[in-house]
């Protein structure tokens, strides 16, 4: 891993970016057979090996990072932010592995790109210190339990305010979100459905102590999450 997170430093720093948003939507093949972006590091690292055992899991790795920075170089952060970062990481061996280790591990375990982007999105966070590194973890992990799916829901809640459960048939996704931290739920009333054969409760939703944040991260709302 340590050779990984090196490469993985030397490539947070991208000049770029317009190339990656173009060649990502080529595919992952362009990247391994026509060696499209062999100047970043890692991902001329991953493709190296690609090309000797070809694999689902180091193909995912690739999409997965070059996402990541994609997300990480789009120009909401600043530069100087980054390079600041990397001269830390630079002089420090142990950082660099333990917090771009955490990162390439994450990476490595999504499906979905949407997660990445969302870890991307974090990371600037720490770096732009809006959030502490210990945040940055326990972000991660929720990141890492959320179901794609459940975002909307995220957004319904957080974003258009809804604040009382009234959909049976969306429960399900509700409990989802209060199970990894990021509402409360609590009942407000009782009612009958509509054949009057099942008693229902109707929830208020309750947003927690680390779910504004959270959600203001990975929707961009306001500047100072952006």
């Amino acid at each position: 891993m340590d050779k990984l997170s090196n490469e993985f430093k030397d490539s947070l720093i991208s000049n770029t970016e317009d190339r990656i948003e173009d060649y990502l939507e080529l595919g992952i093949d362009s990247f391994i057979d026509d060696g499209i972006l062999k100047d970043i590091p890692i991902v001329s690292s991953i493709v190296s090996g690609l090309k000797i055992a070809k694999n689902i899991h180091d193909r995912n790795l690739l999409m997965q990072t070059i996402t990541f920075l994609n997300e990480l170089n789009n120009g909401t952060i600043s530069k100087d932010r980054l390079i600041a970062y990397k001269t830390t990481i630079e002089t420090n061996q142990q950082k660099c592995e333990d917090e771009l280790g955490r990162v390439l591990l994450y990476l490595n375990s999504f499906m979905d790109k949407e997660k990445s982007i969302m870890l991307g999105k974090f990371f600037k966070a720490y770096v732009n210190q809006i959030i502490n590194w210990n945040e940055f973890c326990e972000y991660s992990e929720i990141v890492n339990r959320l179901f794609i799916q459940d975002i909307q829901v995220l957004k319904e809640i957080f974003i258009d305010n809804k604040d009382i459960i009234d959909d049976f048939d969306n429960r399900y996704r509700i409990d989802r979100i209060a199970s990894i931290g990021l509402v409360n739920l609590n009942s407000s009333s009782r009612y009958y459905s509509e054949d009057e054969e099942l008693l229902l409760d109707n929830f208020t939703i309750a947003k927690t102590e680390i779910s504004e944040k959270f959600v203001n991260i990975i929707f961009n709302q306001g500047a100072n999450y952006v």
